[in-house]
């Protein structure tokens, strides 16, 4: 039965075709308006993300115990980066890897004459991979030696100059000391190996000693004497499985009372900022929409008027008012549809020229940013182009469409099954 009245409605609408094309033109429009507008903000959301950093930068959460003070300063208990929590994280949905840290509690670094610093950062050896650490040279192995950070060399200084000025040193073949002071006023001088140096690339890894975590809170319970009974991690790295999953696991951790942040804080205020700029925009196209509606309401109607006759002796053969109005839905239902296939045939074909054209400006001539003059953004980190019409807004705007025809339609359709006699309809010249 749906068949043949899907036949039939189509029919219908191939007896004016002149009507049709001229309806489904309105919601052509409203469709391309819609889909081009929020291609546009994929592509510029998708741009200010690669602007942010790697990757690896995209995936990293940096989790810390949460501090909440009441009345009177006075702080509430909040839950401490113990063994089992770190393994509650661990096991998240979109967690690929939890890095606990514990951070060297005093220590000086020494090279000949002249003494350094650096945050000296034990972990576990076999999450070290996970850092995706971009190495100068030598081998990210914690087995061999220490990693250190690429400015570790460059803050050394002589302590016996009156003014301080700053020394490099070259790590990769200096004798490097470890200098620990503890409680007792003991001093015990321990020579660092150094198997690896990373590439400066203005991350806290730059002053980052990374050590075997076991190593690092020995030298701690020498420096202070005393040995806890429960280990306290100093932080936390979680690694999410994607970028897609980065913003749920940072929420999940919250909701554990911890704190999230890192590149995610700019990620989430970036997806908050474009998701109100692609409702504006979506908002601005949906206007065409809602007055191609009323193009659809009025053809319908039309429609009805000129078919008067017709509706009355379907009724007097049988059909009932369900099957009457199910006929002119499915008309205006295909209107819809009709318009938004061909709107997002437009919207493809506009968004191939339009990542073409931003190309070939960029290929031709850039400024001295890097990239178009005449263009608020950065090209270069147009990876997939300027609009991205991806497979969900695809289903949306044809869904959208269709949805537009069906409501359009709807009251022409009741007027036509409910409104109408058969006796009244026949009569009608």
């Amino acid at each position: 039965m749906w068949s043949e009245l899907a036949r039939l409605a189509l029919n219908n609408l191939l007896r004016a075709r002149a009507r049709l094309l001229m309806t489904s033109g309105g919601v052509l429009v409203g469709t391309a308006a819609v889909i081009l507008l929020v291609a546009l903000t994929n592509g510029l959301q998708r741009s200010a993300e690669a602007g942010i950093g790697s990757s690896a930068l995209l995936t990293r959460i940096d989790v810390g115990m949460k501090y909440d003070y009441g009345p009177g300063g006075a702080q509430s208990p909040a839950p401490r980066l113990t063994v089992d929590n770190v393994r509650r994280i661990a096991r998240l949905p979109g967690v690929a890897a939890a890095i606990p840290s514990v951070v060297l509690q005093g220590g000086q670094l020494v090279v000949d004459d002249f003494m350094g610093y650096g945050q000296i950062s034990g972990i576990l050896p076999e999450s070290l991979p996970y850092l995706n650490l971009n190495l100068k040279w030598g081998e990210a192995d914690l087995q061999r030696g220490v990693i250190v950070g690429g400015n570790v060399g460059q803050g050394f200084y002589d302590p016996n100059q009156e003014e301080f000025k700053p020394i490099t040193v070259d790590m990769q073949t200096s004798r490097v000391i470890l200098r620990l002071n503890n409680s007792n006023n003991e001093t015990q001088d321990i020579p660092l190996r150094i198997a690896a140096e990373t590439v400066i690339d203005n991350s806290q890894n730059d002053y980052m000693i990374y050590m075997p975590l076991q190593q690092v809170m020995e030298y701690n319970a020498w420096i202070t004497g005393t040995t806890p009974e429960e280990v306290i991690f100093d932080s936390l790295v979680v690694i999410a499985t994607g970028r897609d999953t980065t913003s749920a696991v940072a929420k999940a951790i919250r909701e554990l009372n911890f704190e999230a942040y890192g590149q995610i804080t700019w990620l989430e205020q970036l997806e908050s900022f474009f998701g109100t700029m692609r409702l504006m925009l979506g908002g601005i196209g949906g206007i065409a929409l809602l007055v191609a509606a009323f193009g659809v309401a009025n053809t319908m109607t039309m429609a009805i008027l000129e078919r008067t006759r017709e509706i009355g002796l379907m009724k007097a053969i049988g059909a009932t008012d369900a099957e009457v109005m199910t006929i002119f839905l499915m008309e205006a239902g295909m209107v819809g549809l009709l318009g938004g296939l061909s709107g997002l045939g437009v919207s493809l074909a506009a968004q191939e020229a339009v990542n073409r054209l931003v190309a070939n400006l960029t290929a031709q001539g850039q400024d001295q940013s890097g990239g178009v003059a005449f263009l608020p953004i950065d090209v270069q980190n147009l990876g997939d182009g300027l609009m991205i019409i991806d497979p969900p807004l695809m289903l949306f705007a044809l869904a959208l469409a269709t949805l537009v025809g069906l409501i359009a339609g709807a009251y022409p359709a009741y007027r036509a099954a409910v409104h109408l006699t058969p006796v009244a309809a026949l009569k009608t010249d």
